[in-house]
């Protein structure tokens, strides 16, 4: 079926109504995000050294993982269906659904075609398979499960099989996941993260970032192309998008600071989860946060105006920014880090989670995440970090943390206005601010600058206190917390000082 064909179906089984504009506003029910504590990932003998097993990859035994996916597969056979075939990065990707409105969403992410040049770098020619059942548990087929939803990843045999939750993420993040398993061994390094470039795919940047750092907003810069806004790959050739669409907050959208976004989540064809309208009139209220903070809008890169060719790889990045959203005031606006910091805060992954992006936070609250993706990254952090570090030292690339949290901590003072941090995000991009004069902070090590024209004082202001202090002492936890990640070194040299 088509997207439109899909639509049209999801309309006539009233699982979704239009926008005025021609969106499809769907709702998910009590899932409006992704699902933690349900997630599994099959533990095959022969591969259980490549997993990075604990709380986010929870082993389940093959025979286990079986009787799920055969009551899925057997359930899908006896009902109508709907399925769509396309890439994600340089493999196959087939989802079989019951619900049409989850396949117009797989439309939108997946891509129609594949990048040729990557595949050429891949060893294996694998096809990733995802069977989703929204609104079946795993106890309507019989199924002795202690939760009554299910994300199981089967890593072996590239399969996944999804019930109980309608939050349609699952789907993406599930086949994200399995790309970051296969594509270390063939030295790709898949990311959690945005990119941008030039119309040639000159000037490349890389943003790193957990969902609401602005890894989206800051991405689709309407001076720039955009290459993808979550899943990028680095090869040795350069950068590729992994997905074909975009899956963007719409909290608080506003047409003046983000048009681009605005406008292709308001076209038809774009799904809408979770927003608030009006019954009468159906006209959206973005900043309404009645059924979660995490609304989201599904929609082809295609829909938004620069976009790189996105059957091309751009350039190796001249530059590598990893986004935080600081909820304590502690970190600075900008800064650049060394060969030491950039491993040691890319494994540290530090943000502040936003609400609604899980199910049960309701406010930010401090979070480290392995490659600002740890969820979605099922090898060792250190696979990625080490990979990360090889592109960087090769390439020659600068390093920098941009900080879209809060000046003062989490309600006592402004968030960074997202202009400022696009003027400070150019500036990285343009290499203008390699130039600037910079001092070293006293804990963290990394350098700040002191002033930089044109950019308010009140924004570069360097965070001083115990606040600052109390999140040093955080990091250094997290690497008791972690010791498998960090190596000597690396905390040794990357790693906050705390002052005598």
């Amino acid at each position: 079926m088509k997207s439109f064909q899909l639509i049209e179906k999801a309309l006539q089984e009233q699982k979704g109504v239009l926008s005025p504009d021609g969106a499809l506003m769907v709702k998910t029910g009590a899932s409006t995000g992704r699902s933690t504590k349900e997630r599994f990932v099959v533990k095959h003998p022969d591969m259980e050294n490549e997993i990075h097993w604990g709380n986010i990859n929870q082993p389940m035994a093959p025979e286990i993982a079986e009787t799920f996916f055969a009551a899925a597969k057997k359930k899908l056979s006896e009902n109508k269906t709907f399925q769509m075939q396309g890439y994600v990065g340089c493999y196959q990707v087939e989802v079989t659904s019951l619900s049409s409105w989850h396949v117009a969403f797989a439309r939108n992410m997946f891509r129609e075609e594949v990048i040729a040049s990557l595949k050429d770098q891949v060893s294996d020619d694998l096809k990733i398979q995802i069977f989703h059942l929204p609104d079946v548990k795993p106890q309507d087929l019989g199924i002795d499960h202690m939760y009554e939803k299910a994300i199981l990843l089967d890593p072996k045999n590239m399969q996944v099989v999804i019930m109980g939750t309608a939050y349609a993420g699952e789907i993406k993040k599930s086949a994200f996941t399995l790309c970051n398993f296969a594509m270390p061994k063939d030295d790709i390094l898949p990311m959690h993260s945005s990119a941008n470039c030039n119309l040639d795919g000159s000037n490349s940047s890389v943003l790193f970032g957990l969902s609401g750092t602005g890894k989206t907003t800051l991405s689709a810069d309407p001076e720039r192309h955009l290459i993808g806004d979550d899943e990028i790959v680095w090869s040795k050739n350069g950068l590729s998008n992994l997905e074909g669409g975009c899956y963007a907050k719409l909290i608080n959208l506003c047409p003046n600071d983000e048009p681009e976004i605005f406008s292709a989540a308001n076209k038809f064809g774009s799904v809408l989860e979770n927003v608030y309208y009006d019954e009468d009139t159906r006209k959206i209220d973005f900043c309404d946060t009645r059924f979660t903070e995490n609304t989201r809008g599904s929609y082809p890169i295609t829909s938004l105006n620069k976009v790189f060719n996105q059957n091309k790889e751009a350039n190796t990045p001249n530059s590598v920014v990893f986004l935080t959203a600081d909820a304590f005031g502690a970190l600075p606006a900008v800064a650049r880090l060394d060969h030491w910091q950039t491993q040691y805060h890319f494994i540290s992954g530090y943000t502040a989670k936003v609400a609604g992006t899980e199910i049960g936070v309701t406010e930010p609250q401090a979070t480290f995440s392995a490659c600002f993706g740890a969820p979605f990254m099922p090898r060792a952090a250190s696979v990625y970090a080490k990979l990360l570090a090889e592109f960087v030292q090769q390439q020659n690339v600068p390093v920098w943390i941009l900080n879209t949290g809060w000046v003062n901590g989490y309600g006592n003072g402004d968030r960074f206005p997202i202009p400022v941090s696009r003027q400070l995000l150019r500036l990285i991009q343009s290499g203008e601010l390699n130039n600037v004069e910079m001092q070293k902070h006293p804990i963290f090590g990394f350098e700040v600058p002191v002033a930089i024209d044109g950019v308010d004082s009140k924004w570069l202001k360097l965070p001083e206190g115990d606040h600052v202090l109390a999140l040093a002492k955080k990091f250094q936890q997290n690497c008791v917390d972690n010791p498998e990640s960090f190596t000597e070194d690396i905390i040794d040299n990357g790693g906050p000082k705390l002052l005598n």
